[in-house]
Parts: C-alpha cells; sequence; structure tokens
C-alpha cells in the first residue's frame, strides 16, 4: 500500500509541477495590459515607422494618424513567449516618443509575433499575436 502511494505521489507532483510551470511561462493578456498602461497616451507625440524590407522610415507627429495606429494595437489578445523562432516577410518598427524621448519600441512581424522593448527598464518582452493586427494599415502608411 505504501509503495503505490509514493508511486501515486511521485508522479502527481511533478505533473502539478508542470501544470503551474506551464502556466506562468505561457501568460495570457492584452497589449493595453502590457504596453498602453505604462503610458498616458495623451503625451505621445510622435510614433517613428520604419519598414524592414527597405528600411525607410517615417515619422508621425499629427495627433489624429498617432491615436489611428495606436488602435490598431489597442485590445489586442497577446500570449508571453520564450525564444520564439519568428520567420516574416515584413516587420515594422515603431517607436512611440514623448517629449523627444523613447518610451517604447514594438516590433510588428507579420502579425503573428510583437516584440515590446521598454527603454526606461532595457528589457524586451516577445508576445504571440493571438488575433491578426491590419498589417495593410501600416503598409498603407507608407
Amino acid at each position: 500500500m505504501k509503495k503505490r502511494y509514493k508511486i501515486f505521489i511521485g508522479i502527481l507532483v511533478p505533473l502539478i509541477i508542470l501544470f503551474i510551470s506551464t502556466i506562468f511561462l505561457t501568460r495570457d493578456s492584452t497589449f493595453d495590459k502590457e504596453v498602453i498602461e505604462r503610458l498616458d497616451l495623451e503625451q505621445i507625440n510622435e510614433i517613428e515607422l520604419i519598414r524592414s524590407s527597405d528600411n525607410k522610415t517615417i515619422t508621425i507627429t499629427d495627433a489624429a494618424k498617432i491615436n489611428q495606429i495606436i488602435q490598431q494595437f489597442e485590445d489586442q489578445p497577446l500570449r508571453k513567449v520564450y525564444f520564439s523562432n519568428s520567420d516574416y516577410d515584413e516587420a515594422y518598427w515603431v517607436t512611440l516618443r514623448t517629449n523627444d524621448k523613447r518610451e517604447i519600441g514594438i516590433r510588428l512581424d507579420d502579425s503573428k509575433h510583437l516584440f515590446v522593448y521598454l527603454y526606461e527598464e532595457s528589457y524586451m518582452k516577445d508576445y504571440k499575436l493571438l488575433d491578426d493586427v491590419n498589417m495593410a494599415f501600416f503598409e498603407g502608411l507608407f
């Protein structure tokens, strides 16, 4: 009887540890929680966009355009991933600036992956996008 109990505990404990670690490693979130809550959107006065295929850069200072860009990401469901292998055809780098200071950098890869770089903390987070982002919108800005 004790042998069965030890075998049962020996199987159950690793399964519980695996379950708990999976929950923490593949945490779901939203763009709002991970990015927008860190900023005062009213203070964003410039967005720099870079298209990876030709390194074309544009700078947007119009408040209406800035709001349109932010709206593309709002309520976007995300899943935190580690060491993702991002294979993309087109990527966009988006830098959010307040008062000529870089606050947050975003790299969008083919509406599948989103990398968020927090300049103040020098920290990068990697996310899988659970819904598609309108890539045609970003291409239309160029």
